[in-house]
């Protein structure tokens, strides 16, 4: 007596299950690190690039959000792409690395920054703990964008009460040599009844935290090591910003005219132009290799 023997067939859950772990396992790290860039690029900074592209003329005050610092971020997902092609095929994250992926992920799509800014900032802190020089501009490059996006404004709202003073003092000194300038507290006024009060969108530390992550993604744009020659580079660019922003609010409490127009009228955009320009040439120049300067 012979019995005959059918092939079981699997089910359709466990082919499914199956077929999902051989991807996961097989998925190359490259691509789905630049899925969850380009979902963080779309989700959270391709509509402000458009609305700045958009209303490129219009007069913006507000220079926690200007073109400069768009800029930046378009400067800085640049970097990010850049470490992406030198990933090529190399396995270089582990299970953890894809958990913590996924939280950033499904944080950008919660409509609450603080959780985006904590998800991205838990990433950028696994990754620039990684031996892996790679990952670890990766997480260099995640914090910078969530210091210029949250937490620069969160910690200059803890710190402008001592650092707006001293920012009040330092435009009088440079103001008050041209003329009968008086200071009480951050009101600097003109001696003919005009006055000005400095206020936390008009200090520098905005444009200095964009300063240092400009530099940062062109240090990882042309692959350098980092030198102390680097940080010195730097130092100069954060006291140019520095020094610029203060003539600025120098200038502004003169008069109501150039108030305005250094304000809110072309005298603005020509600040921002001069900082941003001599900003990424100083960058441009003085980072560059000595032997590629020299040829």
């Amino acid at each position: 007596m012979t019995l005959e023997i059918s092939p079981t067939t699997p089910s359709v859950r466990r082919v499914l299950f199956s077929q999902l772990r051989d991807a996961i396992k097989y998925l190359d790290d490259r691509v789905v690190l630049t899925a969850l860039f380009v979902t963080l690029f779309f989700l959270n900074y391709a509509g402000n690039l458009i609305d700045a592209l958009a209303n490129i003329s219009a007069v913006d005050n507000d220079l926690t959000h200007s073109r400069t610092i768009t800029g930046a971020e378009v400067l800085g997902f640049v970097a990010i792409a850049v470490v992406l092609k030198d990933l090529s095929t190399d396995r270089v994250l582990r299970w953890w690395d894809f958990v913590a992926i996924i939280g950033a992920a499904v944080a950008s799509f919660y409509p609450s920054p603080l959780s985006r800014a904590i998800a991205m900032t838990g990433l950028g802190l696994l990754f620039v703990a990684r031996s892996d020089k790679r990952i670890a501009s990766l997480g260099q490059l995640c914090i910078g964008l969530v210091w210029i996006d949250f937490w620069g404004a969160l910690v200059l709202s803890l710190i402008g009460p001592w650092l707006l003073p001293v920012e009040s003092r330092l435009a009088y000194l440079a103001v008050s040599l041209f003329g009968p300038f008086s200071l009480d507290g951050l009101i600097i006024s003109n001696g003919s009844g005009f006055a000005i009060k400095i206020i936390e969108p008009c200090s520098a530390f905005h444009n200095t935290i964009t300063t240092a992550f400009i530099w940062l993604s062109l240090i990882k744009i042309q692959r350098l090591d980092l030198h102390f020659r680097h940080y010195v580079i730097l130092a100069i660019g954060l006291t140019f910003v520095v020094l610029l922003n203060t003539a600025r609010i120098g200038i502004m409490a003169v008069s109501k005219s150039e108030y305005l127009f250094w304000h809110m009228g072309p005298g603005l955009w020509v600040v921002k132009v001069v900082m941003l320009g001599a900003v990424l040439g100083l960058f441009y120049f003085g980072l560059r290799p000595l032997r590629s300067r020299m040829a």
